[in-house]
């Protein structure tokens, strides 16, 4: 009788779900305990199926498993996160460096560590170096077109073009001529084949609006996409048509971050007639002896400007021009070298930015005594 009892044991479950189809039969059951129709109940026995899914607990397992593995993907964005932490904090300012030794040529090879910024007497933290033949320029020229230029709107040209071969394809570039008013003839591009059209169209006309032209410049290239930014002018006359005044083309040249490039074609002691006066307002001079009217160039005006940000002045004989294809192209081509030649230097200024600060560069290395720099004399954030 007890092996009955322990041979039933294990069947004891299913018994239990078909009992009433068992004893309905009226029947003993048979000696195997499971024959004839009663297998209806032994083909529900796949239903424990369900049952097997308990058991291969391994795979309820598993499912915790897979985040176990999830950790490893955050544990790769937390080593690729700090990369742009360690460039941060990103440079605020950005001054452009000019360094010349004792023979004016360029001096290259210099480090970050080669030179110190100061603020307003305060030295400031580099945080980004980066040389001119890498860095982006977005750059604008602005051309003369005023009816003085005839004579010199071909050499004006060519030295224009030669200029534009000398961009790199990430270079930005934009196109103003101005006679009695300033106008665009080409936005932003790297495309030579549009910029080349635009100086095509240059043709001279009318006075000359030289402040209205150096603002209006100034306003269009500070919307370049890129951090290093400078503007060449080309002119050969002092302003006759601007509704600007001078202080305003200064205060503006020294707060503009940008590089100033002048070209003046002319006389530079010329003026408004035989014998005439020279007239002086502030830092700028107006007329002066010798010379006719077309002759004379406000060189002044261009002498602040280019110092103030840094950039420089060229002052060409009208009658070299003329004679020579090359005079005038010399300058752009040394603008070019020296846009190249540059160190862009990036620091986060430690000092309130609500007011006009001034900036000085040194460089650092034993022969730094014999070094020139230069650089912008200061910004302002307002």
């Amino acid at each position: 009788m007890q092996k009955i009892i322990r041979a039933g044991v294990p069947m004891a479950i299913f018994l239990l779900l078909g009992v009433s189809g068992v004893f309905a039969q009226g029947g003993s059951p048979q000696p195997d305990g499971w024959q004839g129709p009663k297998l209806t109940p032994q083909q529900k026995l796949p239903t424990p199926a369900p049952q097997r899914s308990v058991p291969s607990g391994k795979q309820v397992l598993e499912i915790p498993s897979r985040p176990q593995q999830s950790p490893e993907p955050p544990r790769q964005q937390t080593e690729i996160t700090p990369r742009p932490q360690r460039e941060s904090p990103r440079p605020t300012r950005m001054v452009t460096v000019t360094v010349t030794d004792p023979q004016g040529r360029y001096v290259p090879g210099l480090s970050r560590e080669d030179f110190v910024v100061y603020e307003d007497g305060t030295p400031q933290d580099i945080t980004y170096f980066n040389t001119g033949e890498n860095e982006p320029v977005s750059m604008g020229l602005v051309v003369d077109v005023s009816g003085s230029m005839l004579s010199k709107i071909d050499r004006a040209r060519f030295a224009l073009r030669r200029l534009l071969a000398t961009i790199h394809p990430q270079d930005e570039v934009f196109v103003e001529a101005f006679n009695h008013q300033p106008f665009l003839l080409q936005d932003f591009t790297d495309s030579r084949v549009l910029l080349s059209q635009a100086i095509s169209a240059l043709r001279p006309v009318g006075g000359t609006a030289l402040y209205d032209a150096m603002l209006d410049g100034l306003r269009h290239v500070k919307r370049g996409r890129y951090q290093k930014k400078a503007l060449v002018i080309i002119s050969d006359g002092v302003d006759t048509a601007s509704l600007s005044s001078l202080s305003q083309v200064a205060n503006a040249a020294r707060r503009s971050d940008v590089l100033i490039y002048a070209i003046g074609i002319g006389n530079p002691n010329g003026g408004f007639g035989v014998g005439g006066a020279q007239i002086t307002i502030g830092p700028f001079v107006l007329g002066g002896g010798g010379g006719g009217f077309d002759e004379q160039i406000d060189t002044r005006t261009l002498q602040e400007a280019s110092d103030a940000t840094g950039g420089r002045l060229f002052v060409l004989n009208t009658s070299d021009v003329e004679r020579n294809a090359s005079v005038l192209e010399d300058a752009t081509q040394t603008i070019s070298r020296e846009l190249r030649s540059q160190y862009s230097l990036g620091y986060t200024s430690s000092l309130p930015g609500d007011r006009y600060h001034g900036v000085h560069v040194e460089a650092r290395r034993a022969d730094a005594e014999h070094l020139a720099v230069r650089t912008q004399k200061g910004y302002a954030t307002d």
